[in-house]
C-alpha cells in the first residue's frame, strides 16, 4: 500500500546499498548561472556507492580482467588463464576483450538466471562472461545508434561455433519477439548439419564462414541476415583419415524412416564411398538419428514444406549414389577412355532428380566443345570422369547449402530498416597433414582478421593518440601485412597467379608452383621444398604451413560445365530445376556484366574461387569497418578434445601468435575508451546533478571527473578534442550512472503514483462528502433539500461516518494494487 510516508521528498536521501549498506544520494539545488566557473560546488554527491557484485580478487586466484596483472608478460598471463580454467572459470577479460578457453565440458552458467543476471548491467559488475559481451554490444548500440558487431576467432576447436550460439541465444533471451526469434535460433542446428562436419582437431568444425546480422526495433529482434563464405566444397567428395563428411549425410542415413529410406535406396553410411574415406562414421557422444530429428523440427519451424524436405533429401540421397558410379579404361582410336561400371546407380541418381539416366551419364564420360555450330563429344580419361563425377556432387550440395540459407534469408528478412548487432564465426586457422586450397583460403581468411584486430587495437588507437597528443610510448606489435600481400596483392600474389594461370588451359598445378617460386623464391615468408615436390611453405603469423599444390587449377577454377547446367535445368524436379536454373541466370548476369566492363585488348577473365572468396571477405571487413568491433578470442587448451587438461605449450602458442600479450599490454597502459568532451559531459551530468553540461572543454571534464570518482594516476589524459579514460574508470561511471537512472526512476514512480492516488482520492472525497449533511461549508453542493418542518443536523449520523470509512478503506485497498503507470 502506498502512503504519503512513502513518497520521497526531494531533499531525504535515499538509502539503496546492496546488501544493507546504506549509499546516500542528495539532492543538490538547481543549477544557477555561474559566470565564476564554480558549477561543481554545486554537486551531487556520491558517497560510499559500491560496486554491483563486487568481488574480491588475487593474483593468487587469477583476476577477472588481465589488466589489473602485477607483473606483466606472457608467463603470468598463461599462469592467470591456468588457474582459472582450474577453477572452472572459462571466462577472462582483457579490458572489453573477453578470452574464451574451451572447457570440452557442459557448465550451467548459461539459464534463464543468469541471463537476468547480466542484463542491463554494466561490464565487470558480474564475472566475465559471453553474456556481458552480448549485453554490452546491445548497450552501445542503443545508446551511440550504431551497428555493433561481435569478432569470434580462435583456431579450430577452440568453441567458436558453441561461443556464437550462445550470444545468439542471449539476444533472443533478452530482445525476443515471438516466431521470428524462434526461427532464427533454430537456423543455427540446420546451418550446422549442413556446413559442420567432424575434423581430426574439431568433432564440429565449420566448414565454412558465417556471418550473421540481428537486427533490433525498439529493443526486440526484428529480423536476421546470415551470410556465408567459402564452403568447403572438396569433403562432399573427399575426407582425410578420421574425418567425415557434412553431418547431414549421417544423420539422415542413420534418421529417415525405413520407408523414405527404402524410396531413396539408402543403405548404412559404411557402404557409400563419400562417406566411408575417413574410416569412421560415427562420433563418440553424438547421436545421428537423434540429431536428424531435431533437423526436422528445425525445418517445420522455419517452414520447410514435406515437398522441400522430400527433394533435400532426394538431392542428398543422389549426391552419395553418385559416389558410388565408378569407372573403368578401355582404349579406343588409340585413346584411353572411361566407362560407367555401376550403371545401377545412375540409374538411381537419374530417378532421384528426374533426369535422363543416359544424359548423365554421358555428362560424366564425355566433355563437349562447340566448334561451328556443332557440338564434338571428347571421351574423358578415368581420372577425368571421375573429376566429372565429383563436380556434379559438389555443385548439387552447395547450389543446396546457398538455398537453404536464401530460404531462411528470405523468412527471418526484417521488414524495417534498424540497427544490428552482428556475429562473425568464420573457420579458425589450420594447418592438417594435408593442407591445399581450402587451407590457403581459410588461413588468409585469419590473416586478414588478425589484420583486422592489429588495426583497430593497435594501429588505430596509437594514431589517434598521436592526434589527440596524448603522452605515450609506441608499442611494438607483431604486424602481418606482408603476409597477407605475399598471399594476394597485386599483381604476383599467390592467389593473383593462380588466377593468371587459370586463363590459360595448358597451364597445370606445376606451372602454378614454378610461377609462385619464380616471383616468391627470396621472400623471407616464403619457403621452396628442398626435394623437388609439388608444395610450398608459408609463414603464417600462427606458424608455418606446407600447402601440397594438387588440383589447385581444377579448385580455383570452379566453373560448371554447360552440358551439365542444361542436363538440370530441365529435370522435371521443381526444386533442382530452380536451383541450376538460377545458377545459369546468375553465370549469365556475370558473363554481361564482364564483357561491359572489359577493354578489346584484355581477355575476360572468368569469376575463380579465389577471386570471388576475396572480394567477399573484402566486404566482409568492409561491414564490420562500419561497426562498433567486440572481439572474443578463444583459446584451444589440448588437442586431446578432453576436459581438464591444460597444454600449457599449445595455449602458450595461441597466445602468441594471437597477439593477447600485446593487447593486455595497450589496454593496462592505454585508454581503450575515448569520449569527446561535449559527450561526456552531457553523459555524466547526472552525477552530479546538473540539469544542463558546463562548456565542453578538458578541464571541465576533469573537474567532473575528479568529483564523481577518486582517480589513480594516470586513469585518464585529456586530449585535443577527447578525454580519455581506462577502462575500469569506464566501468566505474557506468556502474554509478545506472544506480543513479534507477534511483531518478523510482523517485519520479513514486511520484507519479502519489499524483494520480491523490487525485483519484481528493475525487472520492469530494464526492462522499457532497453528499454528506453541512457539506456546504466545506465548499461542496449541497445534497437535495430537506422534508419540510426538519431542520438540518449540524453533525452527520453516525452511519453515514461508518459508510465514509468504508468507502475509503475500498479505495485504499484498491489504490495498494496501483503500481505503475
Amino acid at each position: 500500500m502506498y502512503r504519503d510516508e512513502d513518497l520521497i521528498d526531494p531533499h531525504t536521501p535515499v538509502h539503496l546499498g546492496p546488501g544493507g549498506e546504506d549509499t546516500e544520494v542528495e539532492w543538490a539545488p538547481d543549477r544557477e548561472d555561474d559566470p565564476q566557473g564554480h558549477w561543481y560546488d554545486k554537486m551531487f554527491s556520491i558517497r560510499s556507492l559500491p560496486t554491483m557484485g563486487h568481488r574480491e580478487q588475487n593474483e593468487q586466484d587469477g583476476v577477472e580482467d588481465m589488466t589489473q596483472l602485477q607483473e606483466l608478460h606472457e608467463g603470468s598471463v598463461l599462469l592467470n588463464l591456468m588457474k582459472r580454467f582450474e577453477r572452472d572459470l572459462i571466462y577472462t577479460y582483457i579490458g572489453s576483450i573477453l578470452v574464451s578457453v574451451n572447457p570440452y565440458k557442459m557448465f550451467n552458467i548459461y539459464g534463464t538466471d543468469v541471463v537476468l543476471q547480466y542484463d542491463g548491467h554494466t561490464l565487470g559488475e558480474n564475472p566475465p562472461h559471453l553474456f556481458a559481451i552480448a549485453n554490452l554490444s546491445y548497450t552501445r548500440m542503443k545508446d551511440a545508434k550504431q551497428n555493433q558487431c561481435i569478432i569470434i576467432s580462435g583456431e579450430s576447436g577452440s568453441g567458436k561455433t558453441e561461443a556464437t550460439k550462445l550470444v545468439l541465444r542471449y539476444l533472443a533471451a533478452i530482445h525476443h519477439k515471438g516466431d521470428i526469434t524462434h526461427q532464427i535460433l533454430e537456423a543455427a542446428p540446420l546451418l550446422e548439419s549442413f556446413g559442420n562436419a567432424k575434423t581430426v582437431r574439431n568433432d564440429n568444425s565449420s566448414r565454412f564462414g558465417k556471418y550473421v546480422e540481428i537486427f533490433l526495433e525498439g529493443g526486440v529482434i526484428s529480423g536476421a541476415i546470415t551470410s556465408q563464405y567459402l564452403l568447403e566444397k572438396s569433403r562432399i567428395v573427399f575426407q582425410a583419415k578420421d574425418e567425415r563428411n557434412y553431418h547431414i549425410f549421417y544423420e539422415m542415413v542413420a534418421g529417415l524412416p525405413s520407408q523414405q529410406r527404402e524410396s531413396f535406396y539408402l543403405q548404412d553410411a559404411e557402404t557409400y564411398y563419400y562417406l566411408n574415406q575417413g574410416g569412421n562414421c560415427s562420433i563418440p557422444g553424438k547421436s545421428d538419428a537423434d540429431d536428424f530429428l531435431r533437423l526436422l523440427s528445425a525445418m517445420d519451424i522455419l517452414h520447410f514444406s514435406a515437398q522441400d524436405q522430400d527433394s533435400i533429401f532426394r538431392v542428398l540421397s543422389s549426391i552419395l549414389h553418385l559416389g558410388n558410379v565408378f569407372f573403368e579404361r578401355y582404349e579406343a582410336d588409340s585413346q584411353e577412355r572411361a566407362s560407367v561400371v555401376s550403371a545401377r546407380e545412375i540409374r538411381v541418381v537419374a530417378e532421384l532428380l528426374q533426369i535422363s539416366p543416359e544424359a548423365l551419364q554421358k555428362s560424366i564420360t564425355f566433355k563437349v566443345t562447340e566448334a561451328m555450330r556443332e557440338k564434338i563429344f571428347t571421351p574423358l580419361t578415368v581420372e577425368s570422369a571421375v573429376d566429372a563425377r565429383d563436380a556434379v556432387a559438389k555443385i548439387l550440395y552447395s547450389l543446396l547449402f546457398n538455398w537453404l540459407i536464401d530460404r531462411i534469408n528470405r523468412l527471418v528478412y526484417p521488414k524495417n530498416e534498424a540497427l544490428s548487432i552482428s556475429i562473425l564465426d568464420i573457420y579458425g586457422f589450420e594447418d592438417l597433414t594435408l593442407n591445399s586450397f581450402e587451407q590457403l583460403c581459410i588461413n588468409y581468411a585469419n590473416e586478414y582478421l588478425q589484420c583486422f584486430f592489429n588495426k583497430i587495437i593497435f594501429k588505430e588507437e596509437q594514431d589517434e593518440y598521436n592526434r589527440e597528443q596524448i603522452a605515450w610510448q609506441e608499442m611494438q606489435f607483431s604486424d602481418n601485412q606482408a603476409c597477407i600481400d605475399l598471399i594476394a596483392a597485386k599483381p604476383h600474389g599467390i592467389l593473383k597467379i593462380l588466377d593468371d594461370q587459370s586463363l590459360f588451359p595448358q597451364a597445370t598445378d606445376h606451372t602454378f608452383l614454378q610461377k609462385c617460386h619464380y616471383h616468391h623464391g627470396n621472400n623471407p615468408l616464403y619457403s621452396k621444398p628442398k626435394m623437388p615436390l609439388p608444395e610450398f611453405t608459408i609463414k603464417h603469423y600462427a606458424g608455418r604451413v606446407t600447402y601440397q599444390v594438387y588440383k589447385f587449377l581444377d579448385k580455383n577454377y570452379d566453373q560448371v560445365r554447360q552440358e551439365v547446367l542444361d542436363l538440370f535445368v530441365n529435370s522435371k524436379n521443381k526444386m533442382v530445376a530452380n536451383l541450376f536454373a538460377n545458377h545459369a541466370e546468375f553465370l549469365s548476369q556475370q558473363k554481361t556484366h564482364a564483357r561491359k566492363s572489359s577493354t578489346v585488348t584484355r581477355r575476360h577473365q572468368p569469376s575463380t574461387a579465389a577471386a570471388k572468396f576475396q572480394q567477399s571477405l573484402l566486404e566482409l571487413v568492409e561491414n564490420m569497418e562500419r561497426c562498433n568491433p567486440f572481439f572474443v578470442r578463444c583459446i584451444k587448451p589440448n588437442n586431446k578434445k578432453e576436459p581438464g587438461i591444460f597444454d600449457t605449450e599449445l595455449v602458450s602458442a595461441q597466445l602468441h601468435y594471437s597477439g593477447i600479450l600485446e593487447t593486455v599490454r595497450i589496454r593496462k597502459e592505454g585508454y581503450p575508451v575515448r569520449i569527446p568532451f561535449g559527450i561526456f559531459l552531457n553523459r555524466y551530468k547526472a552525477l552530479l546533478g546538473l540539469k544542463q553540461p558546463p562548456p565542453p572543454d578538458g578541464e571541465n571534464c576533469v573537474i567532473m571527473l575528479s568529483k564523481i570518482c577518486p582517480l589513480k594516476k594516470g586513469a585518464y589524459q585529456v586530449g585535443v578534442t577527447k578525454i580519455f579514460i581506462k577502462e575500469e574508470v569506464h566501468q566505474l561511471l557506468e556502474s554509478k550512472r545506472d544506480r543513479v537512472m534507477h534511483i531518478a526512476a523510482l523517485t519520479l514512480q513514486r511520484y507519479t503514483r502519489m499524483f494520480f492516488v491523490r487525485k483519484r482520492y481528493v475525487s472520492f472525497r469530494m464526492k462522499i462528502t457532497a453528499r454528506l449533511p453541512g457539506a456546504r461549508h466545506r465548499g461542496f453542493s449541497p445534497p437535495a433539500p430537506p422534508a419540510t418542518g426538519s431542520a438540518p443536523s449540524p453533525h452527520p449520523p453516525r452511519h453515514c461516518h461508518q459508510a465514509t470509512l468504508l468507502a475509503l478503506r475500498e479505495f485504499w485497498d484498491c489504490a495498494e494494487h496501483t503500481t505503475a503507470f
